[in-house]
């Protein structure tokens, strides 16, 4: 859960925003939130989403 904080701290630059977007649906994974997809074991789909947004793409 620390990685997704991080990676989600380093697109929004703010740990209480990155929270936040923890509870977000998100249109790409079928409106399932990033808690969700933990939830489903799929950690690193969550922060390569977070990694491409913070290399200039969407999803």
């Amino acid at each position: 859960m620390e990685r997704v904080i991080l990676a989600a701290k380093a697109v929004s630059g703010d740990r209480a925003k990155a929270i936040e977007w923890l509870n977000q649906p998100l249109k790409e994974f079928g409106g399932k939130t990033p808690l969700e997809l933990i939830a489903e074991g799929r950690t690193n789909d969550v922060i390569g989403y977070l990694e491409s947004i913070e290399s200039g793409f969407v999803g």
